[in-house]
């Protein structure tokens, strides 16, 4: 027996417009054509991008360089929408396959700009970008330059290009593949169920802990029967990640991330001190809820529980709802775009089995709308979902303007709509909510998300250190030895207030972040204290915030971090910055503590 249905169930991707026809072969031409329009591009500017390009014809080069990644983008982001809707299609892997290995046909001919743009001595480099004719990409041609230590010689970066599909590409594919056909077996009712990861995940929410018990002995079973190639593919991914780093001179594993998010390595360290300094308000809230749950022993599954013994259904209407409600109150324009949203298609939610995990928002290009993905089961913390990959869409859909090559922001700003979306809801429900226990479980429940996107993703930055210091300094790791480190570092987020059980030790081997975004963790955390800080301005201005904030998103990757918040009146360079929204998630345990006083805990 498979589990119930959700309410989300038939609610899939509409794709029209993405392709002139979605027929694979027709796509396949498509994206062929696109690799003869580099090819041609590669020998009519290759002469010319040198010392003594002119501004104009830089200018040429930048914008049919954006016209080329458009007519790749669109081919290449369906394969992988479609891959991600039954990654157990074999179909849709093998249009994917074809779409990659054609993309890196079209890249292959591309390498050459960035690396002779490298190639141009400073001063002429300098004196091309503050000219007039390239004010609208000066940004994208600073941050290019940043590479400029770790670039390799031209047959060496298409080599590294060539090689990536049967590499890194291929490891990563087939850690999908395999996710997307874990079945998790769990009894309801006195009857077994199949269900996918992300639905036995969503059981960790119950109120009842027999049944987080039962999801948390499935989930566990389910990565132990394959945990002997989960462990394989996260030890050679860890590899390949220590390889180009040695060819290309990073002094650490997250250089790479780190320079990708034009943030620099002390600001990043000093997010992750500050976190180290104020992690032990995590441990302070989780011994307050074992008293709201009346428990002596909270363990690893009990993190999530609603402290409410009621358990709080959410269909996909009502999530709608609350976010289409929560982003119009904001912003008429961002309800308007939200809508869109969901009358036309631009979202799949139905958890089917043998979809990809977790929820995202792909951008495509910028002659076309983003698409939403989630996993919808029910719950309220669907609904939060909802509103966080809907801040991703709004922003990508605002940020087109900008074009193909800086309509993408970094991943440090690409969490910050999402989690101010998130936040937006947050606040609407609470304002809503009259029953006293229902709003401490609303408070609790932020309390929690916000730990999960500030300390979590903090933890899993140091466990992907350590677990890439020691692959470098040990050799291959046994699946034990990684397990240790997974179950250290979630200690050291929750001190004595959580039991992490030995059963938990396995659970970092379904973390889709550490295969296909090594350290990206940290931008999560970086989001949302960025987040607490710019909610504390909206909560002070008003709607005089507002049009601020939409032009930040409308920005896209124009800018570097600090000087997109900067425009916003903030300061990421400054330690206090970090302390700050640190502050306000603290005053948040200080309320929660406060209500259940008077509800006589």
């Amino acid at each position: 027996m498979v589990a119930k249905d959700s309410s989300a169930k038939g609610i899939e991707w509409n794709f029209e417009g993405i392709c002139p026809s979605l027929d694979g072969a027709q796509i396949k031409e498509q994206m062929a054509a696109a690799v003869k329009r580099a090819e041609a591009f590669e020998a009519k500017y290759r002469p010319v991008l040198n010392s003594s390009v002119t501004p104009g014809q830089m200018y040429d080069i930048v914008r049919e360089l954006e016209a080329i990644t458009r007519d790749v983008r669109k081919p290449y982001y369906y394969a992988h929408l479609r891959f991600s809707q039954n990654t157990t299609s074999k179909d849709a892997a093998a249009l994917k396959q074809a779409l990659m290995e054609l993309y890196v046909k079209a890249e292959s001919q591309l390498i050459f700009v960035e690396l002779a743009w490298c190639a141009i001595e400073d001063d002429v480099a300098n004196s091309l970008m503050a000219s007039p004719e390239l004010a609208d990409y000066r940004h994208l041609l600073e941050a290019k330059r940043l590479m400029k230590p770790h670039q390799l010689s031209e047959a060496e970066e298409k080599l590294m290009s060539a090689l990536e599909l049967s590499g890194r590409q291929a490891f990563v594919r087939l850690f999908d593949e395999t996710m997307g056909k874990i079945q998790v077996k769990v009894t309801v009712d006195g009857q077994e169920q199949t269900l996918p990861m992300d639905g036995a995940l969503a059981m960790l929410f119950h109120p009842d802990r027999d049944k987080r018990k039962m999801a948390h002995k499935g989930v566990t079973e389910a990565l132990a029967a394959n945990m002997d190639l989960l462990t394989f593919i996260f030890n050679t991914l860890v590899q390949h990640h220590a390889t180009e780093d040695e060819f290309r001179k990073f002094p650490h594993p997250a250089r790479k991330r780190n320079l990708a998010n034009e943030v620099d390595d002390e600001t990043v360290e000093s997010l992750k001190a500050a976190v180290d300094r104020n992690v032990g308000m995590v441990a302070r809230y989780y011994r307050l809820k074992a008293k709201l749950l009346g428990m002596d022993n909270l363990k690893d599954y009990d993190r999530y529980c609603p402290i409410t013994q009621e358990e709080e259904p959410c269909d996909y209407e009502a999530a709608k709802a609350m976010t289409l409600a929560a982003y119009s109150s904001f912003s008429p324009k961002a309800g308007e775009i939200a809508k869109q949203f969901f009358d036309h298609g631009w979202i799949d939610a139905d958890p089917r089995q043998g979809k990809e995990g977790g929820a995202f928002s792909a951008s495509t290009a910028s002659d076309h709308h983003p698409y939403i993905m989630l996993n919808f089961t029910d719950t309220l913390s669907d609904a939060s979902t909802m509103a966080h990959e809907m801040g991703h869409g709004i922003h990508q859909y605002l940020a087109r303007e900008r074009g193909d090559l800086l309509m993408d922001t970094s991943l440090c700003m690409a969490e910050t709509a999402s989690i101010f979306g998130e936040m937006v809801l947050f606040t609407d429900l609470l304002a809503k909510e009259q029953d006293p226990k229902k709003r401490l479980n609303l408070l609790c429940g932020k309390i929690e998300g916000t730990f999960a996107t500030v300390m979590r993703q903090i933890m899993m930055n140091r466990f992907e250190t350590k677990l890439h210091a020691a692959r470098r300094g040990q050799g291959e790791l046994k699946s034990e030895e990684i397990h240790q480190m997974w179950l250290d570092e979630n200690r050291w987020m929750f001190g004595d207030s959580v039991e992490m059980t030995e059963e938990y030790g396995s659970w970092w081997s379904y973390v889709l972040h550490f295969v296909h975004y090594p350290f990206y963790t940290y931008a999560y955390s970086f989001g949302e204290l960025m987040v607490l800080s710019l909610y504390e301005q909206y909560r002070k201005q008003g709607q005089p915030f507002v049009p601020k904030y939409m032009d930040m998103l409308a920005a896209g990757g124009s800018d570097y971090p600090k000087n997109l918040m900067a425009k916003m009146g903030l300061d990421i360079t400054k330690p206090e910055f970090w302390q700050n929204g640190l502050d306000l998630l603290d005053g948040m345990v200080t309320q929660a503590e406060e209500e259940a006083k008077k509800l006589g805990y």
